[in-house]
């Protein structure tokens, strides 16, 4: 059961899975990426946090913080790309953060469309 605003989205739901995820590829990070594998961590927190915020804001407002949110998926997703360039992340594993990303940046552009009026319905 889902009590808040965020909760109730799709997109929530993604952004979890993928924070999950980079933590999981962090674990195992090799020595000498830290400043990376943090990067990301904190991308991936930030984009959660951002979409939380974005649902108790409205209009332009609402469209701005979701934007922020969906730069952050989108650092995640270099963040990721960069593990793997580096070998140090799994090719399985990078390709499940970058699917991941691919699907909450779109579920992120829907919600701003919302909120900047493009589209039915406001959550």
């Amino acid at each position: 059961m889902h009590g808040l605003p965020h909760e109730r989205l799709d997109a929530w739901r993604v952004a979890l899975e993928l924070d999950r995820e980079i933590v999981a590829v962090v674990r195992d990070v090799p020595r000498g990426h830290a400043w990376l594998a943090d990067q990301a961590t904190r991308a991936s927190g930030s984009g959660l946090l951002n979409l939380a915020e974005a649902m108790g804001r409205r209009g332009a407002d609402r469209a701005r913080t979701l934007r922020i949110a969906a730069g952050s998926v989108l650092e995640v997703s270099a963040a990721s790309e960069l593990l793997g360039h580096r070998r140090a992340c799994a090719e399985p594993a990078r390709v499940r953060v970058r699917s991941l990303c691919g699907r909450l940046s779109a579920l992120i552009a829907g919600l701003i469309r919302r909120a900047e009026g493009g589209g039915a319905g406001s959550p």
